[in-house]
């Protein structure tokens, strides 16, 4: 049975009414039992991070609310730290469009030239929904020099942005691929505030964060004129652990969406481009599948499993994070589902790189891995790449190079640790050595650009081998 927008609205008022004081009293409560949480102090440490906040929610039940350590000027982490969500505000507005849509509000499959009236030719057939999984097409906008000159100017809107782009050439034919870009979700605000009369600001308020109970989680332009009210769905709303939980209760509740109809709409082939759909990367560990978002340089994570009803949001302001956002929630949403204790990251291993040479490194590695019952082993390709780079990054690229080498023994399969091996090779002179190394990266990947690119350029300077 198809239930009409106005019986849900008032259904839903209804359960916001008796629901929010539940949410309220529970908002600050913290599981004891989970490991993971016992984890948190060792685990700033050893990802070097001052605090952070962390929310985690298991249907109707709050797990964590809290912050932990200090912020970067000092101050207690706590449950109504404000944090930043940068890219990972495109959660909030993958939730406000999908409500958007089931009150047919918004057609996302309409093309551009329907809801644009001077919607360029390039334009007429795109539908809208490729603004918001990055496959339209449209130009980059941040990287435009008039760019800065908006941003500065607190009387600027998207209708500037829109301009800005309108009569530029496409980057690409429309579906062809997904590149990050922001300009889409300026347009597609444009376009909200031309068919529905409403800013961004306003529909995230009426169908996300009021439901929610969200008292502390707005764009900073809602409260300050001199803010740019500019692409605010891509980036740049602030929001508290309290709140976060608050948002989880109510969409496994029903106040906020419903778990299966985001999820279904997420997972739609034609939204979905590489694990990219509406403003939400989806992603599966260890069989579970999660919808969400990071941003800031891995300063916030949003991940959501919509089958479980468990959502996890952790946030740090500390920029030089190691991405313990991304570890952390992994840990947590794996341990409430599963119900065991997650092993140890591998980082708490690796800690000292920064330190230590590189034939420290690897005997640290192969301690841990002599360790598999402790030491988690999964994020062993990215690390030790990270780790390569840091040598890198420092001059010691013979300390890099056996980074990169014992990467490339653990992983040959792998492109991209070929590839990194290849780029320490050549900064250390070797150009034969560095030249088979990209070889074997077009063997793995035969379309991989930067791999021809230093070919070509290798062969410049020496014979082909």
């Amino acid at each position: 049975m198809t239930v009409s927008m106005r019986t849900r609205s008032f259904a839903d008022a209804i359960r916001v009414f008796w629901l929010a004081p539940a949410i309220l009293l529970g908002a600050c409560a913290t599981s004891p039992e989970l490991a993971t949480v016992k984890q948190i102090p060792s685990l700033t440490e050893a990802f070097q991070v001052d605090g952070l906040a962390v929310a985690a929610v298991s249907g109707d039940k709050i797990l964590v609310a809290e912050g932990f350590g200090k912020t970067v000027d000092g101050e207690p982490f706590n449950a109504s730290s404000t944090c930043g969500l940068y890219s990972a505000t495109k959660v909030l507005a993958s939730l406000t469009y999908a409500e958007l849509a089931r009150a047919e509000r918004i057609d996302l499959n309409a093309p551009l030239g329907g809801l644009l009236e001077d919607a360029p030719n390039a334009w007429q057939e795109i539908p809208f929904f490729r603004l918001l999984n990055h496959t339209s097409g449209i130009t980059m906008v941040v990287n435009k020099p008039e760019f800065e000159d908006l941003v500065s100017d607190p009387r600027a809107g998207n209708e500037d942005l829109y301009r800005l782009v309108r009569d530029k050439p496409l980057d690409y034919q429309p579906g062809e691929h997904s590149r990050y870009r922001q300009s889409g979700y300026a347009v597609a605000e444009w376009i909200l505030e031309q068919r529905l009369g409403e800013g961004f600001d306003a529909l995230v308020d009426r169908y996300i964060t009021a439901p929610s109970g969200m008292t502390h989680t707005a764009h900073p332009a809602t409260k300050d004129a001199t803010q740019p009210a500019l692409i605010q769905s891509a980036g740049g709303y602030q929001t508290t652990a309290t709140d976060m939980a608050r948002l989880f209760v109510a969409i496994n509740t029903g106040v906020v969406t419903e778990p299966a109809y985001w999820r279904d709409l997420l997972l739609a082939d034609e939204y979905v481009f590489d694990n990219y759909s509406l403003g939400n990367i989806t992603e599966r560990s260890n069989g579970v599948l999660t919808l969400g978002h990071r941003g800031g340089g891995a300063r916030a994570n949003i991940r959501y499993a919509p089958d479980q009803r468990v959502g996890v949001m952790v946030c740090t302001d500390d920029t030089q994070n190691r991405e313990l956002t991304i570890t952390l929630a992994r840990m947590l949403i794996d341990e409430i589902i599963s119900g065991s204790a997650p092993k140890t990251p591998l980082m708490v291993a690796l800690a000292d790189y920064e330190t230590s040479t590189g034939a420290e490194v690897l005997a640290a590695y192969q301690a841990a891995a002599g360790q598999v019952d402790r030491y988690d082993l999964s994020d062993g390709e990215a690390l030790l790449n990270v780790i390569g780079y840091s040598f890198l990054s420092r001059d010691q690229v013979s300390d890099a190079i056996d980074v990169f080498a014992f990467n490339a023994g653990l992983y040959p399969d792998s492109p991209n640790v070929f590839d990194s091996l290849g780029e320490a090779l050549l900064a250390s002179g070797d150009q034969a050595a560095a030249l088979a190394q990209y070889r074997k990266v077009l063997e793995l990947d035969p379309d991989n650009a930067n791999a021809s690119a230093m070919i070509e350029k290798i062969q410049q300077g020496i014979k082909p081998l």
